[in-house]
């Protein structure tokens, strides 16, 4: 009799014992005890939502100011453009708060497009802002697209059109003496497919400062291969000694997933999507997103945690689901998404405080951001 199931069974148990065996301590002895789903609330405040209407938002990132105030950079693009024009007319916007979970006032436009003719000219998104020696740093992916590109053309995933300004993709950084900006930025990418960082793309960076004060950049691309996803969707890093580079990347990517799934016997199109990386208690840890069937886990699409000794060989965490693509809202019912993504972390003395997430509602015409305050 076919039993479809029991390769997967013996799969997960593998994970299961591979996790709890293999990262049990760190270099410092300490234990590997990270669990967010005791970190976050089992029902979750309205006020956990931020929201702008008639736009898409997305991509949320939280950071400190030297005034003391909270700021939350974000991409955002009108609803009337569809969910798809996150590619192709995103912009990025922010908003403050006296409080690390809000409520967050908007303020304004942080980056804008430029234009014909710059590499960033007509979409920008993905934000990643640190804060080092007084200055504010803005890692974001930007791109531009056809000829024919207008402000209000609304341009669909299955338009080539589209396709051309997806592989425009490259990866930026602005500066600025305050969170309020203005941002300078040069008019060449920081990484660029030729620097041999990667294949067609280079989008989603992430920013860790190593214990040695030197500077590693995580991001996503294709590898080599045929189609629109190439040989893979992969992760890989590379490193610098400054935040303006250059960063010297790194061969191998972060998680393969047919590594961790051999017995599946099929190309993956994402090995993960989307991604936070930090250290905490000596160890590197990162939020990923599982979105291509078979799972990780039984949870299907999930946000999971690994976990890693040096930041580039990595393995599932002792405690390996973050977040399923649900929330318990209070007073209210369980609500599913068809996306609950783009994590990312503010820090405080190094550990999670708040985990703020995109979120897409099942059926949803706009979305919005969920800044979840974690339990200490």
């Amino acid at each position: 009799m076919n039993k479809p199931w029991f390769p997967r069974l013996i799969f997960l148990t593998h994970l299961l014992q591979v996790s709890l065996a293999g990262a049990t301590t760190n270099s410092a002895g300490m234990a590997d005890t990270l669990d967010f789903t005791k970190l976050i609330p089992k029902t979750m405040p309205r006020t956990a939502m931020f929201q702008q209407p008639g736009w898409f938002l997305w991509d949320p990132c939280i950071i400190r100011g030297e005034d003391g105030g909270f700021y939350l950079f974000y991409s955002r693009w009108p609803t009337q453009l569809g969910y798809d024009a996150w590619c192709t007319h995103a912009e990025i916007a922010w908003a403050k708060a006296t409080n690390a979970a809000g409520p967050y006032a908007f303020q304004g436009v942080a980056l804008a497009t430029r234009g014909a003719g710059f590499w960033d000219g007509h979409a920008v998104f993905n934000p990643c802002v640190v804060s080092w020696h007084g200055h504010y740093y803005l890692y974001y992916t930007g791109n531009y697209g056809s000829s024919d590109w207008s402000s209000n053309r609304r341009i669909p995933a299955d338009a080539p059109a589209w396709w051309v300004q997806r592989n425009h993709q490259r990866i930026g950084v602005a500066v600025a003496n305050r969170p309020t900006g203005p941002w300078q930025r040069p008019d060449k990418p920081l990484l660029d497919i030729d620097q041999g960082f990667g294949c067609t793309i280079l989008n989603v960076p992430n920013i860790v400062i190593k214990p040695d004060g030197t500077w590693r950049i995580y991001y996503k691309t294709l590898t080599e291969g045929q189609g629109f996803f190439g040989g893979g969707v992969f992760h890989f890093e590379a490193d610098a000694d400054n935040p303006l580079g250059p960063f010297v990347p790194y061969a191998q990517p972060m998680i393969d997933k047919n590594k961790l799934m051999p017995q599946v016997g099929k190309p993956f199109r994402f090995h993960i999507d989307d991604h936070f990386e930090w250290i905490q208690d000596g160890r590197y840890y990162a939020i990923v997103k599982d979105h291509d069937a078979p799972f990780l886990t039984k949870f299907g699409r999930s946000l999971l945690l690994f976990e890693s000794p040096d930041g580039r060989q990595w393995r599932p965490s002792a405690h390996v689901l973050v977040k399923d693509f649900s929330i318990h809202w209070e007073h209210g019912p369980v609500e599913h998404y068809s996306r609950l993504e783009m994590p990312k972390l503010l820090l405080t003395a190094g550990h999670p405080r708040i985990l703020s997430l995109a979120a897409l509602p099942e059926g949803g015409d706009e979305s919005f951001l969920v800044l979840v305050p974690l339990q200490p």
